[in-house]
């Protein structure tokens, strides 16, 4: 027996190890389709996972979005209410009549005037008086942007169509604050980056002191060209300002207000900058009429410069 213990290793006889060899050969068969198995159900579960994993981000960032959405409309919803506000001051209560130094139609029927032959000046009319510019008029649709209750194609007796786009018309009209002279006007309660007319429908836009009170310029700019039929014409006032509140987010100067224009497809037929100002916090204002750019359009920058940006 000791011989034997002794010649096992040199003849490489091991039984324990082929002992589990052997068994291994022989289970081998049933191992392998569990591991088989095994590994599969393991990859099922991890494309379910990253399945799961797509879908749940997919909802993240849908929640976020109507997050945005949400505190957007609650700002707008202020900023309209305060807005509403300032008309039912000015036209309803003494104090606010007594600012006007004159009757609100009266006012502000003189203004808009006033500004609708500045456009017939731009457009080469100014010589030919009142009636040329009534003539012109009478032949175009136009469309008016964050119109108010007194919005400047009332300045007009008449106009081919014409349509006053507010977030807050309803209001206007319901509470009897449009006044006659706006009486061939039709309203429609709507935000000016997405406004429910059909392409082309307008010769003539105008957006008078409002573009810095949106919420996304570039969007209201894609949505103007959008309106505007080949050669239409854009009519922009604008405030020039460094300064930026909740109801102004978005402030401009000569730089911006230019470089947003051409971005969005539009080239300067005359324009003017002033030291005239509606806000008090402004320096200045741009005036300006616009050619619609024929082809397809430059891609409207996404980013809004910040007020920091603006003042430098």
């Amino acid at each position: 027996m000791r011989g034997s213990a002794g010649v096992a290793p040199v003849l490489g006889w091991r039984p324990k190890e082929r002992l589990k060899g052997l068994v291994a050969r022989l289970l081998r068969p049933a191992v392998e389709p569990h591991a088989r198995a095994s590994r599969e159900r393991a990859e099922a579960v991890e494309r379910r996972l990253a399945r799961v994993e797509e879908v749940l981000e997919r909802r993240l960032a849908r929640a976020e979005e109507l997050l945005e959405l949400v505190a957007g409309t609650t700002v707008d919803r202020d900023k309209h209410r305060e807005e509403l506000a300032f008309w039912r001051w000015l036209i309803r209560t003494e104090a606010g009549r007594a600012s006007l130094h004159a009757p609100f139609e009266e006012a502000f029927g003189g203004w808009q005037r006033e500004r609708l032959v500045e456009l017939g000046a731009a457009l080469g009319l100014g010589g030919a008086g009142d009636a040329a510019l009534d003539a012109w008029c009478a032949e175009r649709s136009v469309v008016e942007i964050g119109a108010g209750p007194y919005p400047a194609v009332a300045a007009a007796p008449r106009w081919k169509r014409a349509v006053a786009v507010d977030p807050i018309a309803r209001a206007y009209v319901e509470e009897g604050l449009v006044p006659a002279a706006a009486g061939h006007v039709t309203y429609i309660e709507s935000p000016g980056e997405r406004v429910p007319l059909p392409a082309g429908f307008a010769d003539l836009v105008i957006i008078e002191n409002a573009l810095d009170h949106v919420s996304d310029p570039g969007a209201v700019l894609a949505e103007i060209r959008r309106l505007l039929g080949a050669g239409g014409l854009l009519w922009l006032l604008v405030d020039l300002s460094n300064y930026s509140d909740h109801m102004h987010p978005h402030p401009f100067n000569e730089e911006r207000v230019r470089g947003l224009l051409a971005a969005a497809g539009f080239e300067a037929v005359s324009e003017r900058v002033s030291d005239h100002k509606s806000h008090p916090k402004a320096y200045g204002e741009y005036r300006g009429l616009l050619r619609r750019v024929e082809g397809r359009a430059p891609g409207v920058p996404e980013r809004v410069a910040s007020p920091e940006e603006v003042k430098r």
